[in-house]
């Protein structure tokens, strides 16, 4: 993966999505499908009285999918639920919940029935929650919860069989089956939260989305005019590249530790053709959450400068007379099997050329690594010596791709790296063609 295509991805504190107070209600989703059987019916209603009678599973799955289907349902379906079987869940946070499974069902149509899901799929869909779980980012799994049972709504009349299927959990301990209500409301904090940040974006709040991602650098080097630029170049990057509408942006995923969209339409970097991405929305162990957003580092095309004038550009063929009159001679001319290695103080050139005689006539500048700079820049931007807070109001994302960005200028692909010493502070610049091993 270039640097080009690596992105934003922050740790968000979780505290914060508590106190947010608007839950966003955008859910329509895309491309996930299982193998299903034994559907119940949903407007079957039979042996549901009210008492405090605890329910079996297929009455409170009925009571849920009852909800979900009508609006009119939800108190009716709330009020049978025995209270010992609704795990602390309120009347508000259950009507939530249910409006934003109802925008996703209506995708589908009008849900007739539903199934339980069979321990092979189910654990399928519990892998995609907890999908890199393991990794290094330790991210909080769906076990957390206990033991679960997941429901899925049916459709005979499916408008969009292609469509993520509609589920929801029932908890279950032995014999007893009871709303996942912790679940719940913590699929709603999670929901809240990732929509509050495009929310944010789609308002062009720059000041509110540096509220959310300021808490993910705590270091010293993110200055708030840094964080500043960040948020603002996330603004920028969603009003030029991001053509989907946000009441379109497709839930894939809704659980209390993994929350993912899909955005069906995005322009490519070159702007010549309609792509799509993902943002996911994790739960750290340590109780923070992760947003995971690729946001391409852009590079415009950059030219080796001298002080006295002249400017060199990579990709392009130059002849030794050529250069050395933009350059002056350099310290050292050595060479590879078809590569020119010209050395001067502070900056070393290669060139891809015939080497076979022993000497060079002319050749392609493949590369240029800078480790002074009082002849030669890269332009007046970037500089040996300075520190990585003013590198980072150039680049407001360079950090997210390990300080590598690209870019193309007609003749190939480019990457721009950069080296630090233990002060933060530019050592080297290199901008050529990938090095191939």
């Amino acid at each position: 993966m270039s640097g080009q295509e690596r992105g934003f991805k922050t740790a968000l504190r979780g505290a914060f999505a508590r106190v947010l107070a608007a839950v966003l209600c955008l859910s329509v989703l895309a491309g996930i499908t299982f193998s299903i059987a034994g559907c119940q019916l949903i407007d079957d209603l039979r042996g549901l009285n009210g008492t405090n009678n605890s329910l079996s599973e297929t009455e409170l799955a009925r009571l849920v999918a009852n909800a979900i289907n009508s609006e009119s349902s939800v108190a009716d379906s709330y009020a049978k639920i025995p209270s010992n079987q609704l795990d602390g869940l309120s009347y508000s946070i259950f009507y939530e919940y249910c409006s934003i499974l109802r925008q996703c069902s209506q995708v589908h149509g009008t849900a007739d029935s539903f199934i339980i899901l069979n321990d092979t799929d189910k654990t399928r869909y519990f892998n995609m929650i907890d999908f890199d779980a393991e990794s290094g980012d330790s991210f909080q799994t769906i076990s957390k919860y206990g033991d679960m049972d997941v429901i899925e709504l049916c459709y005979s009349k499916d408008k969009n069989v292609y469509a993520s299927p509609v589920r929801f959990t029932i908890a279950k301990s032995g014999d007893s089956y009871s709303i996942s209500g912790r679940y719940i409301y913590d699929s709603i904090i999670a929901y809240s939260y990732i929509n509050h940040y495009f929310e944010m974006i789609d308002d062009d709040n720059v000041d509110g989305l540096e509220a959310i991602i300021k808490s993910s650098y705590d270091s010293d080097i993110y200055l708030n005019s840094v964080i500043h630029g960040k948020a603002q170049y996330i603004a920028d990057y969603y009003r030029l590249k991001v053509k989907s509408n946000l009441s379109n942006y497709q839930l894939r995923l809704f659980s209390p530790t993994h929350v993912q969209y899909y955005i069906p339409e995005v322009l490519s970097e070159d702007g010549e053709k309609i792509i799509s991405k993902t943002v996911d929305l994790r739960l750290q162990n340590d109780g923070n959450f992760f947003l995971e957003d690729e946001i391409p580092v852009v590079i415009n095309e950059i030219r080796l400068s001298r002080a006295a004038g002249g400017r060199l550009r990579l990709g392009s063929t130059y002849t030794a007379n050529e250069l050395y009159k933009l350059l002056g001679n350099p310290i050292v001319v050595s060479y590879d099997p078809g590569v020119i290695v010209l050395t001067y103080d502070g900056m070393t050139l290669k060139l891809e050329g015939d080497t076979s005689s022993g000497q060079w006539s002319s050749g392609r500048l493949s590369s240029v690594v800078l480790r002074k700079d009082d002849k030669f820049n890269l332009g007046d931007e970037l500089f040996i010596g300075m520190n990585l807070s003013e590198l980072l109001l150039i680049y407001p994302m360079i950090d997210e791709s390990d300080f590598v960005g690209s870019f193309e200028n007609g003749d190939g692909e480019f990457i721009l790296s950069f080296r630090f010493d233990e002060y933060d502070n530019v050592t080297r610049i290199r901008v050529g063609e990938a090095i191939k091993h």
